[in-house]
Formats: C-alpha cells, sequence, structure tokens
C-alpha cells in the first residue's frame, strides 16, 4: 500500500480518491514528525462513503525526518492483516495502515518553456520538484487506536 499520489490521474473513478481534512486538531509529536486525528472520507460508487477520523503523521523538516517516516510505513506495510483486524472481543495489535503518500510533481513534468528551450525546461521541471518535495511532507495515514472506519450517511450536525 505504499505509493505515490502522482499516479492519480483524471480518469481514475471514485473509489481511488479521498479527503482527507488537516484542520483537526494536533495529537502530539514523536522524535520525527507530528501526527494529528483527521477527518477522511473515502468515496465508493456503490455504497455510502466510508467516513472517519484517521491518525496522519507528517515528517519534520530534515530528511532524515523523512526518511524515517518511510521506514515507519514499510514496517506497517509488512504486518500480516490478521495483527491490523479487531474482533468483538478483542481490540487489533496494530493499527489498521492505510498508506503511505508523496508528494506528486506530475503537473510540474508537463511544464514547457516559453521559448522553446528544453534544456531550460528540463531544468525548470528539477528544481521546482525537488522544492515541492523537501517543503511537502509526506503522509502516513493509520486508524487512530484501532477505531474502525465505517460507511454511513454524512453527518448533519457542524460539531
Amino acid at each position: 500500500m505504499i505509493g505515490d499520489v502522482s499516479k492519480a490521474s483524471a480518469n481514475l473513478d471514485c473509489r481511488t480518491i479521498g479527503q482527507l481534512d488537516l484542520s483537526q486538531k494536533r495529537l502530539g509529536s514523536g522524535n520525527h514528525s507530528y501526527v494529528f486525528l483527521a477527518s477522511f472520507t473515502l468515496p465508493s460508487c456503490a455504497a455510502p462513503p466510508l467516513r472517519g477520523e484517521v491518525a496522519v503523521k507528517l515528517a519534520k523538516v530534515r530528511l532524515k525526518d523523512r526518511e524515517m517516516l518511510e521506514n515507519e510505513a514499510k514496517i506497517y506495510d509488512e504486518f500480516p492483516c490478521e495483527l491490523q483486524e479487531s474482533t468483538a472481543s478483542s481490540p487489533p495489535a496494530v493499527s489498521k495502515f492505510f498508506g503511505y503518500y508523496t508528494p506528486s510533481c506530475e503537473s510540474v513534468d508537463s511544464y514547457k518553456d516559453d521559448g522553446g528551450d528544453e534544456e531550460s525546461a528540463r531544468t525548470v521541471r528539477r528544481d521546482v520538484c525537488k522544492l515541492l518535495q523537501s517543503i511537502i511532507s509526506p503522509i502516513l495515514l493509520l486508524e487512530p487506536c484501532g477505531e474502525p472506519i465505517k460507511a454511513g450517511m454524512p453527518s448533519t450536525s457542524n460539531g
């Protein structure tokens, strides 16, 4: 499930693009990341959308922080699914892992220099992509404290 959001394109169906609201509360921070509780909506073509909250980990500023977050994602990705499942009598041993997403340079890759200078355009694309990837943190999504995300109708409350 470790992936790159750059694979998202206009022809993807409604099951592949979700919405993450990072305006929720910050839960804390660790040595290499900040942790937030965020609203998450994953549309479904055939059923009500999945709605709930997810724990979101964002890397801190240093390259080492990003490497640590990526390593953590790899570890979660290797856990057997059975450890991430809960039953009526017991919570999961490991929070469910929803993926690791990195910044995309897809829109930058289409940049063309107005003067037609391909070498100049290639330099701009490379530099802008590096800048984006240094500013925008990768995102690791987990189920908060083993609470499952459930299908359901949207809430009508404002609170």
